[in-house]
């Protein structure tokens, strides 16, 4: 084809005026590998390593998946370096970011197993945790958003976000890295649920495909830049249940711990525990009533 070489160029050239990436960022292959090896530490006996480990066998997965890690941790933060001097520095860096991310696996563990819980005694379509494990994407998205949280909280940069758009890929479920999300959570089906960044999800919440936490409105400083350290999602506390294609948004917007969100429904404003909020045509708010 002619001018192949002058198209070459030109990209090339627009490519390092416009976007001015870098070359050394982790790697979408290997965030793949990790999320394998993520699931044979976790849950060894439903995904072996490898053909040949035996049941059970974690360590091999652990090894594989620290040197994963240590790589792709270093490849996040060697990218915000402009000199190469820093990289052996910056690889030490990441190695110890990596190493407290597997020390985190025994805690990250006992919460995935928290999670298929309490989906088995959420959703009487579940007969077993067999089927929850293998089959269910919330529990998957849960798995890889868990960890990636742990890296959100090392400073770790762009690859958290990499891992949960992945899961997101995978699983139809949006969960950012950085949102705050408590223990013992059921997403059951899951397509199209979006958490956003500063959202904060309590305990035992059960949320039903399609849901999104969501901002409101997306604050500016006075000379119109974007505020991007505002709490612009809402805040759900224990025991609420939000059911499918419910819209929550507002930073301010707090859902009271044991309140049902009804299918639908569009929340804006804060509810109290206890509450019930339908969408009936036009949505209902169903005052609270003491627990019996």
């Amino acid at each position: 084809m002619r001018n192949m070489d002058r198209i070459a160029q030109e990209l090339t050239s627009h490519s390092m005026r416009v976007f001015q990436g870098c070359a050394c960022h982790p790697e979408p292959e290997a965030i793949n590998r990790m999320v394998k090896a993520l699931r044979s530490a976790l849950l060894p006996n439903y995904f072996p390593h490898h053909a040949g480990t035996a049941m059970g066998e974690v360590k091999p997965a652990l090894e594989e998946l620290f040197v994963l890690l240590s790589g792709q941790i270093h490849r996040a933060l060697y990218r915000q370096c402009y000199d190469k001097e820093g990289s052996e520095e910056t690889r030490r860096a990441a190695e110890e970011k990596a190493a407290t991310v597997i020390e985190q696996m025994p805690l990250l563990q006992e919460m995935l197993y928290e999670d298929v819980v309490e989906t088995h005694h959420g959703d009487p379509a579940a007969s077993g945790y067999d089927e929850i494990i293998l089959t269910y994407p919330g529990l998957l998205a849960l798995t890889i958003y868990r960890t990636a949280h742990v890296m959100v909280g090392l400073d770790i940069p762009l690859l958290p976000r990499m891992m949960t758009e992945y899961g997101h890929r995978l699983t139809g479920v949006d969960l950012h890295p950085g949102a705050k999300i408590g223990r013992s959570i059921m997403i059951d089906h899951g397509t199209g649920i979006v958490v956003g960044e500063t959202a904060v999800v309590g305990s035992h919440v059960k949320i039903y495909q399609g849901v999104t936490l969501g901002a409101l409105y997306f604050p500016r400083d006075e000379v119109g830049a974007m505020d991007r350290q505002t709490k612009r999602h809402p805040t759900v506390e224990d025991y609420a249940v939000l059911y499918a294609n419910a819209t929550v948004l507002g930073g301010e917007t707090v859902i009271g711990h044991h309140s049902v969100i009804g299918s639908n429904a569009w929340v804006t404003a804060s509810v109290e525990p206890y509450s019930k909020v339908l969408y009936q045509g036009e949505p209902v708010v169903i005052p609270r009533k003491s627990r019996v």
